[in-house]
């Protein structure tokens, strides 16, 4: 079977290649010295009998646990996304052991692939809507509503292999440009691509040793989180919104400061903050990592830089990936249409 790595978010190790036996040994990478969680590539089986390929380290990424061992999206020759089948899957205590058809291609990933390639295309779906700008700086930035109203400021995929955000994000965008009463009402900006070299890289939460997230109040925080940093002075933030996917949550989550009387935001609970110290606490219990205290993520800098309303989005990794654009469309709408803030 021949493995093909060298593409914008492929992120895998070849370990061994058995062609007599038609195995394929691979590996996890590591991110600052821990084995990642997202994992793509593609696979061709040349030969007339099934093939066999071993995903091995598992059970060493920080997010496993039995309840997050996911089953891979599969992307076959000119067909859409779609959960592999149970039946050709086997989930062993250290690897994913995966059977693969006679004279078959596909590409495997943990969650579907988007990079700057999806975003490009999706920008052109859209570009059309003489309201819309459009630059391409340090990042992608898509910026549309009255310039001299209040801003809605929304960025995606500081961690890299968190790809269902940028789905959702689409949706969001779709839903502002659909809404006339919110495009006089606001000013949108959105960032749907921040780790712009951890995305082609196929990273998963770390690019050269550092999480975006956790890197806004450092002075040598990468270049990106810099330039962000400059474009918030550039406007009056009203609200901030960061979306990521959660690897550990079988449920959708917001947290927020909104004064709202929701429980949920179109079917999003909404959960209380809790301080920093019980998300040092509840980060060791659960996943064995340390988020060193000092550290600012994006929305505790925001919050204190522009004084303004902030929502953390994260979204299960065990949601369908062709639902959770409409998730966007319908949380925009219903936060920004109909919300009961205080």
């Amino acid at each position: 079977m021949k493995i093909t790595t060298n593409y914008d978010g492929s992120s895998i190790e070849i370990i061994n290649n058995n062609k007599e036996l038609n195995i394929v040994e691979l590996s996890l990478k590591k991110e600052n010295k821990k084995y990642s969680h997202y994992y793509n590539f593609k696979v061709e089986n040349e030969k007339k009998e099934k093939g066999t390929i071993l995903i091995k380290n598992i059970d060493s990424s920080p997010y496993y646990s039995k309840e997050s061992v996911y089953l891979p999206y599969i992307k076959k020759p000119q067909s859409e996304w779609k959960k592999i089948a149970s039946k050709t899957v086997s989930i062993l205590k250290d690897r994913l052991e995966i059977k693969i058809e006679p004279e078959e291609s596909m590409e495997i990933s943990l969650v579907p692939r988007y990079t700057q390639n999806e975003l490009n295309e999706f920008i052109r779906t859209i570009k059309s809507e003489s309201k819309i700008k459009i630059e391409e700086d340090i990042l992608t930035k898509i910026e549309f509503g009255e310039k001299s109203a209040p801003t809605i400021l929304v960025i995606g995929r500081q961690h890299p292999g968190e790809t269902l955000s940028s789905f959702f994000i689409e949706g969001m965008i779709k839903a502002a440009l659909s809404n006339q009463g919110n495009l006089k009402k606001y000013h949108f900006i959105f960032f749907p691509l921040v780790n712009v070299t951890g995305v082609q890289k196929g990273n998963h939460r770390y690019t050269n040793n550092v999480d975006y997230n956790r890197s806004w109040n450092k002075k040598d925080s990468p270049k990106e989180i810099k330039y962000l940093k400059e474009q918030i002075k550039l406007n009056e933030i009203k609200y901030f919104i960061d979306v990521h996917n959660d690897e550990v949550t079988s449920k959708d989550y917001i947290r927020t400061d909104l004064n709202i009387d929701k429980k949920q935001i179109a079917n999003i609970q909404i959960l209380k903050d809790v301080t920093k110290f019980r998300r040092f606490i509840r980060a060791l219990v659960k996943e064995g990592k340390i988020i060193k205290l000092k550290d600012k993520t994006a929305r505790e800098y925001i919050k204190k830089k522009c004084k303004c309303k902030s929502i953390l989005l994260e979204l299960s990794m065990k949601e369908d990936y062709q639902k959770v654009e409409k998730k966007g469309f319908e949380f925009i709408l219903e936060l920004l249409g109909g919300n009961n803030e205080k």
